[in-house]
């Protein structure tokens, strides 16, 4: 349907469910966005975004990178997680990457320790920082 609204053209469709590919191997899966080797990226620039995580991390080929957002604008909340396919990856990263400035701040890098949640719900993440830099209520 195409619509006009305040002097603007809008169209509005129906959203269409993308097949997800079945997996190749009876291994256990891991969803691609988290593993069990994660690590909680601290005092984070304000701009930064997942691409300089990840350009960041690319040595240790992180298996993925997330930036935490606490508002709409677009600002950062000053954290982040990068996963890793191996422990031995994310002990590296950590051991050479620690201390080490991105977007001149200097990261904090900690292993994420994930809650139990086996409801397959929203998974939180334990960290040992304070929660001055959470998202609002």
């Amino acid at each position: 349907m195409v619509q006009e609204v305040s002097g603007r053209i809008i169209r509005v469709e129906f959203s269409r469910r993308l097949k997800k590919p079945s997996p190749p191997s009876s291994e256990p899966i891991v969803p691609s966005r988290e593993t069990r080797h994660k690590l909680y990226v601290s005092n984070l620039a304000w701009k930064a975004r997942s691409t300089h995580l990840r350009e960041f991390f690319s040595a240790f080929n992180p298996v993925s990178v997330r930036v935490v957002f606490s508002n709409p604008s677009g600002q950062s909340a000053g954290y982040g997680f990068v996963s890793f396919a191996t422990m031995e990856e994310a002990e590296a990263a950590v051991s050479t990457l620690d201390g080490k400035e991105l977007m001149d701040r200097p990261i904090r890098l900690k292993f994420s320790e994930r809650k139990d949640d086996e409801s397959g719900g929203e998974k939180k993440e334990e960290k040992d920082e304070p929660d001055d830099q959470n998202e609002e209520a």
